[in-house]
């Protein structure tokens, strides 16, 4: 591999830095003239600070190349659109409307990252959760609740889905989230949980279009990674982030941080897609760009109300 092929491969932030790193070199090697020096050391050091400054100039070049021009004219493309829009303020941001991600082209420009939730956006589970805590719930004397109100949870850590509903101690909320698994660990049987209706065409179309594509989910990852290769998706979503691969849950941005930094991709590179209030703020609390979609868990009004960029519907 060629010097400039291994520079390439870097990431877009290693060479902004590295390009950055040339500004206090130049200024070095004119600095120097006051150093209390003969003029031969002037020479010596202004050659040395010259083509260090030159160096780090041309390595951070290198590594953005044309890749870096198209980032970098992308996000101020972005920026444009946002300005043109004249939004005074997030509070005074409402969503635009659209059938899908692929019907207006703004909602891709500039993305080259899209983290989905799985259950209720690209998953139909809804029936399976809410069966499954129905069953925990009887199955634990407590006050029951409607499939309605258990469905409004979805998105949720485990042991939340429970306490948002139902007042409880930790440790109940724990012997809930206990019971739950056991009970759904019976009822997951393959072939309960399908692929929303055009799912599987939005990835191939997102893929050919040279999109990478992962998933933030708050199930346990041995569960989603069962149902990738149950669902023959695999082949198009390549990271995985489930509950139990991070501390702070959903709506916390702790699991789309951490995917960034697995692509190296920048915040408003990615897109978020999610059917719940909970998704929105995980994407909105990592600075990325967000989409609701209205036919899984979550309502058109939630999505409203959690500031969704676009809205599928």
């Amino acid at each position: 591999m060629s010097i400039k092929s291994y520079l390439q491969k870097l990431s877009f932030r290693t060479g902004v830095i590295v390009l950055l790193m040339c500004i206090p070199f130049y200024i070095l090697s004119f600095v120097q003239v006051f150093f209390p020096v003969s003029t031969a050391t002037k020479g010596i050091l202004f050659t040395v600070f010259f083509g260090l400054a030159k160096s780090f100039q041309y390595g951070g070049i290198a590594i953005l190349g044309k890749e870096g021009y198209k980032r970098v004219k992308g996000y101020l493309k972005r920026k444009k659109q946002l300005n043109d829009k004249t939004m005074k303020s997030d509070s005074n941001r409402t969503p635009r409307y659209c059938p899908d991600l692929f019907s207006n082209p703004e909602i891709l420009s500039g993305i080259r990252l899209v983290i989905f939730d799985f259950d209720g956006t690209l998953g139909d589970s809804q029936k399976l959760i809410t069966d499954t805590m129905l069953a925990t719930i009887e199955r634990l004397n407590l006050p029951m609740r409607s499939r309605e109100e258990c469905a409004r949870t979805i998105g949720l850590p485990l042991k939340e889905c429970f306490s948002s509903i139902i007042p409880m101690t930790d440790e109940q909320a724990e012997e809930c989230a206990k019971v739950y698994s056991e009970i759904f660990n019976v009822k997951n049987v393959p072939g309960v949980v399908k692929a929303f209706l055009g799912v599987v065409e939005t990835l191939e179309r997102l893929s050919s279009q040279g999109i990478l594509m992962s998933i933030a989910s708050s199930r346990s990852h041995r569960t989603l990674a069962k149902l990738m290769d149950e669902l023959v998706l695999s082949k198009y979503i390549t990271y995985l982030i489930a509950a139990d691969d991070v501390v702070e849950k959903k709506p916390a941005a702790e699991s789309v941080l951490k995917t960034l930094r697995h692509f190296n991709v920048e915040a408003h590179e990615t897109l978020v897609v999610g059917d719940t209030e909970f998704d929105i703020l995980m994407g909105r609390n990592a600075g990325t760009h967000t989409c609701g979609v209205t036919y899984g868990n979550g309502s058109k009004e939630s999505l409203e109300a959690a500031k969704a960029e676009w809205i599928v519907c």
